[in-house]
């Protein structure tokens, strides 16, 4: 990947050069403001330096359902994609630079609002940290609080309303819960967790489906758990209704590898047997932002419920999960940390990342 840098005295100065010399799908990896010497500084307006690049040529993406919530600007027309969270730039989008990354907020040092440095310390990409500070800025004005701890609190709101809620489940219809993802980033083990909670903790009724896909399901580990807790676990998929007796129902799939197209277009084709199942995206938390958004680019074309976050034992530094809410259309469900059974595995909220991120 070449890197190509660009100074702009304007938003739309910039993406008329990129567009120009890269193409309609130039991926803008980086802006930041240059400074303006000596007194001219007072009545120059700075300009910025753009780095760019071509992104790699891809297959095209799938289109397996229509009512599958995407990813911001997957299947629109060719634009300009600003960096982090899949947005892009529209041909005649009229935007600001204050709008695109976290380090160009306009006043003085003393007055402009700091809290997206701190954000971006914490995991946050640019333009996540930039959407927080773009709230504040509408809510309480340009000039920020003196008191940083007064700011953060702020900016704690304003997460907090950004927060997407996962919608509830309706457990009284056949609907099973599919859980589907990379290899390897703990589907088996999040679906041993929430069974236990569910036969354990909420004496519940359950049935399991371990099923093959276009690999066997190798999870021997499952079907012994379901021995222990006495819950059926079926190795083929029964299509009447009367053959489902269970309050909750969960199919274990293998894993795919999210860079072969037709294997997650084979998963999709297997995910529509199941009754209008609840999709449930898992992905490891350790992994780098840019990973986990493109594995949900690439799952996207699949009706995903919402996302399901593992091996948070990993990842210190979980304000990086706010990305995955504020860069994309999904929401974030259940967190899970460690390999243990029953272990940590709890609903995602706002209030559980701030306070690991933020602790009072």
């Amino acid at each position: 990947m070449q890197l190509i840098p660009f100074i702009a005295e304007s938003a739309a100065d910039a993406v008329t050069q990129i567009r120009a010399r890269l193409g309609p799908d130039a991926v803008v990896v980086n802006i930041r403001p240059l400074p303006v010497k000596g007194m001219s500084r007072l009545w120059r307006k700075p300009r910025f330096e753009v780095l760019a690049h071509q992104p790699e040529p891809t297959e095209d993406r799938l289109n397996l359902t229509s009512d599958a919530p995407a990813v911001p600007g997957l299947g629109e027309t060719p634009t300009v994609q600003l960096p982090g969270d899949g947005r892009r730039l529209a041909p005649n989008e009229n935007i600001q630079f204050e709008a695109i990354g976290g380090a160009l907020n306009s006043g003085t040092d003393a007055t402009r609002w700091k809290v997206g440095g701190v954000l971006e310390r914490a995991g946050f990409l640019p333009l996540s940290a930039q959407r927080v500070v773009d709230q504040l800025r509408s809510r309480h004005g340009e000039t920020a609080p003196r008191a940083v701890a007064e700011e953060l609190g702020l900016a704690r709101r304003a997460l907090s309303e950004l927060w997407r809620q996962p919608p509830s489940f309706l457990e009284d219809t056949l609907r099973p819960h599919v859980f589907i993802g990379p290899a390897g980033v703990g589907k088996t083990t999040v679906l041993c967790k929430w069974l236990a909670q569910t036969v354990l903790v909420e004496g519940r009724s359950a049935q399991v489906w371990r099923l093959d896909g276009a690999t066997a399901n190798a999870a021997e580990s499952l079907s012994i758990y379901c021995e222990i807790l006495g819950v059926p676990v079926e190795r083929a998929w029964q299509t009447g209704a009367d053959s489902i007796s269970s309050d909750i129902r969960f199919i274990d799939l293998p894993g795919v590898d999210w860079r072969d197209l037709a294997a997650v277009r084979a998963l999709g084709n297997q995910v529509k047997q199941y009754l209008s199942p609840h999709v449930h995206l898992v992905l490891n938390g350790a992994y780098d932002t840019s990973l986990l958004l493109s594995q949900i680019r690439a799952f996207s074309a699949l009706p995903v419920s919402d996302l399901v976050i593992t091996h948070l034992d990993e990842e210190s530094r979980w304000g990086k999960l706010w990305n995955l809410v504020l860069g994309t259309n999904y929401s974030v469900r259940f967190l899970s940390a460690g390999q243990n059974i029953p272990g940590d595995f709890f609903a995602a909220s706002p209030e559980t990342l701030l306070t690991r991120q933020f602790p009072a």
